[in-house]
């Protein structure tokens, strides 16, 4: 171990330095360095940054790099592979999680088709030995440091076969649930009130939900009537979009809401209804079927806040759905 000091502007700083702190995981052969997860702890704890050195020492595995053609080196992808393999302590999970939000910073820019990784969380040598308990944790773990690289990430998985066990084990978190198997919701409104319908529908599509809107998903020569019910059954969801011109103006929007009546409150029951006002009026034309359930307000104190809005929409959905 060696020693300097640096003059930072305010003052000296006495910095260990360790002959490993340029590389944790390579030796200077690029050849790696047989250790566990004990041994990495240790070298983090001594280390200025080194979950961060870490990181940038498999960064590569995760990145196609400027050449899109060019996989990430096998030997170093077979012993990340062995080091996740033997993750096996809550501490060992953590520390892996927070490696994996180091390497994911800019999920969008990261090649996480690389999410093999998932894989080498098994009991035995069979995928179908997949410890679902430890690979819920990773995610979860990760989720709460970077939510936006464990959902994309989890979306990833597909590509393995390890949807149905995560599924059915249900030990992921509600919103990683969701990513995996997305909310299908109908949207109903009266074609007035378009233009801020169609931002609430973007909004909606950001949170990962799958929202079915008439403008996008109805094709020529479909039989509206037909259509609209056979999707509504489908649905797990319908957000019904009030406003004073969808009461008082007969359409469509009469006759999608006489079906989510009859589906929510039918023999079926199959629909979960969130009724919703587009701008302050009077509710008591709201028809009395939805006066009993909450009604999210789009509008209030004059301000139109879709993000609040559909946050609350969301947490009704994920609720309803755990």
């Amino acid at each position: 171990m060696l020693r300097m000091k640096l003059f930072n502007g305010f003052g000296v700083i006495d910095i260990k330095i360790y002959e490993y702190e340029k590389g944790l995981v390579w030796d200077d052969n690029d050849k790696f360095i047989n250790q566990g997860w004990g041994e990495l702890k240790e070298k983090i704890k001594n280390t200025h940054g080194g979950i961060g050195i870490i990181a940038a020492d498999f960064d590569e595995l995760l990145r196609y790099g400027e050449n899109s053609l060019i996989s990430p080196p096998e030997h170093r992808r077979s012993h990340f592979a062995r080091l996740v393999a033997h993750a096996e302590s809550d501490e060992d999970i953590e520390l892996l999680s927070d490696i994996l939000a180091y390497m994911l910073i800019k999920p969008m820019e990261t090649n996480l088709q690389a999410g093999w990784f998932i894989t080498y969380l098994r009991k035995g040598k069979n995928l179908e030995n997949f410890d679902v308990v430890r690979a819920s944790k990773v995610l979860n773990n990760l989720f709460n440091i970077n939510s936006e690289a464990a959902k994309i990430l989890i979306s990833t998985l597909r590509d393995f076969n390890v949807y149905n066990v995560l599924e059915n084990e249900n030990l992921l978190r509600r919103e990683l649930r969701q990513v995996m198997i997305p909310a299908v919701v109908f949207l109903s409104y009266s074609r007035e009130d378009n233009l801020i319908v169609n931002k609430l529908y973007q909004r909606l599509l950001k949170l990962g939900l799958n929202v079915w809107i008439d403008e996008h998903e109805l094709l020529p020569g479909d039989k509206w009537e037909i259509k609209i019910r056979q999707t509504l059954k489908s649905c797990e969801f319908a957000i019904v979009c009030f406003s004073e011109q969808s009461i008082n103006r007969p359409g469509f929007f009469q006759e999608e809401i006489k079906i989510v009546k009859e589906l929510s409150y039918g023999e079926e029951h199959s629909i979960y209804c969130i009724p919703l006002t587009l701008h302050p009026f009077d509710r008591s034309l709201i028809p009395e079927e939805f006066r009993d359930m909450h009604i999210i307000d789009l509008v209030k104190n004059n301000d139109i806040d879709i993000g609040h809005c559909t946050e609350r929409i969301n947490k009704a959905i994920l609720s309803h759905r755990s």
